[in-house]
């Protein structure tokens, strides 16, 4: 842990020092093109170096941009308070008493199934201490009895008792002034002087990209440990029984959400809307029991992670928040067609089968995505590029050093490719696949040291 910690530290610390020298960069260059303007009699006029300082500029306007970056907050959030919420404010105020945190600066309420306390984030927020706001989703406060919420907090609020929240905070902030230069498009159509004009740009976009692959790979490491640190935070208030009940509720609670926006989605296109989702959610838990394969893999770790799980009917808890969700919930009437939720939770148990079998296709097919270590004698020097399945990126590929990008899919055409911002190519492969079977896609590249790119393609798919 130590040494992720300081892993991390170390590449926040190259990442910053690496944006001074790039703006001292920007700026001799800036002063060398109006130097050259200014004194236009006395020496030749160089294109090119005006060309060079007009990139300059451009290269400190974005991160100009970047550095005032403010993230607003979704409309959906909705601020509450005490009075809103007596019970809840309660719990709040128990938890950031016990773990010796300064109170939250808002309460924010959405329609999901969700609970995080985060921060808006800032670059000041690398150095100083930022203010803490909690959002808690009403399918969260409409389902669960006040001791899983009480659980769920803690562990939510046991991330800001741990040192290495400081490095997260610090990964986070790069990531949100990264985001701007990520998405700069590759340049190997463009002529030459665009290409002048840009190359600041560029090489602090490759920079970018460098340094965020080296801080995500520690950090991913990091997380997962974050995350098992929270939960012995929440066991040590709460007992590991009443955490791991409220675990196992909360993604049920996430899979029924998920089954209950299908439903809406079908009668939607019928134009029917239902009174009370929240209602309808209680409804469908009631015959709605997810199988182990439907659940998320990483919440059954750290349930098994806090000991056997013997249910214990000894454990008692209130529903008083549940009921003050449930009394301010506002009953749909946008449309003349209007189903019940009882109604809907009925005529939902009917066509669950559809849907579950529609949720077990979606991952009936796995890909193997690989490209072999060392498979030509170029490059030298390792780079990355991002691997992208029907144009959604599932993982970093590299030329050196091989990998196999495992992933599960639906049946039908797929389509694969790669992306860099500049220096790759690459021509979608389109495939077809059939459910519960395994393919193998191997991957291939050349390289035009002329054009001054590779061409990153799929040399074979084989079912296994």
């Amino acid at each position: 842990m130590d040494d992720l910690r300081k892993a991390i530290n170390k590449s926040v610390m190259i990442y910053i020092a690496g944006c001074f020298c790039f703006v001292i960069v920007a700026l001799i260059s800036i002063y060398w093109g109006y130097y050259i303007i200014w004194n236009y009699g006395e020496h030749d006029f160089s294109m090119h170096m005006t060309v060079l300082s007009f990139g300059g500029c451009w290269l400190l306007w974005e991160m100009i941009k970047a550095f005032r970056f403010k993230t607003g907050l979704p409309e959906s959030f909705l601020p509450v308070t005490n009075k809103d919420y007596p019970e809840l404010f309660a719990i709040i105020e128990e938890i950031t008493s016990a773990l010796n945190l300064p109170p939250v600066d808002k309460v924010y309420l959405c329609p999901d199934v969700t609970a995080a306390v985060f921060i808006q984030p800032q670059l000041s927020n690398i150095l100083l201490s930022p203010n803490r706001n909690l959002v808690i989703g009403m399918g969260f406060l409409t389902q669960l009895d006040d001791n899983e919420i009480r659980a769920i907090l803690y562990h939510e609020f046991g991330h800001y008792v741990q040192s290495e929240m400081k490095s997260s905070l610090s990964v986070y902030t790069i990531g949100q002034f990264a985001r701007s230069f990520l998405s700069i498009k590759e340049l190997k159509k463009e002529s030459t002087w665009q290409q002048q004009l840009k190359s600041q740009l560029l090489l602090f976009t490759y920079f970018t990209n460098w340094i965020c692959n080296r801080i995500n790979k520690d950090y991913a490491q990091l997380a997962k440990q974050m995350e098992y640190d929270a939960d012995d935070v929440a066991v040590k208030y709460v007992g590991a029984p009443t955490l791991q009940r409220a675990l196992l509720h909360a993604v049920c609670i996430r899979y029924n959400y998920k089954v209950v926006q299908w439903g809406l989605q079908q009668l939607g296109a019928q134009g029917i809307e239902v009174d009370n989702v929240y209602l309808a959610l209680h409804l469908v838990e009631n015959y709605s029991r997810p199988t182990r394969n439907l659940l998320s893999s990483e919440i059954i770790k750290r349930v098994e992670r806090l000991g056997r799980l013997v249910p214990d009917i000894s454990i008692q808890s209130t529903c008083n928040i549940r009921r003050q969700a449930m009394q301010r919930v506002q009953s749909s009437r946008k449309t003349v067609k209007l189903c019940s939720a009882n109604q809907f939770a009925l005529w939902l148990q009917k066509g669950f089968g559809i849907y579950t079998k529609q949720k077990q296709m979606k991952t009936s097919v796995t890909l193997m995505i690989c490209l072999d270590s060392r498979k030509h004698k170029l490059p030298w020097f390792d780079a990355t590029y991002k691997v992208l399945l029907d144009g959604k990126d599932i993982g970093t590929g590299n030329f050196i050093k091989g990998y196999t990008l495992k992933r599960k899919t639906s049946p039908g055409k797929h389509s694969i490719s790669v992306y860099a911002p500049s220096g790759l190519i690459s021509t979608p492969f389109e495939l077809n696949v059939e459910s519960d079977k395994i393919y193998k896609i191997d991957m291939d590249y050349k390289v035009f040291l002329l054009k001054g790119y590779y061409d990153v393609f799929v040399e074979k798919v084989t079912m296994i």
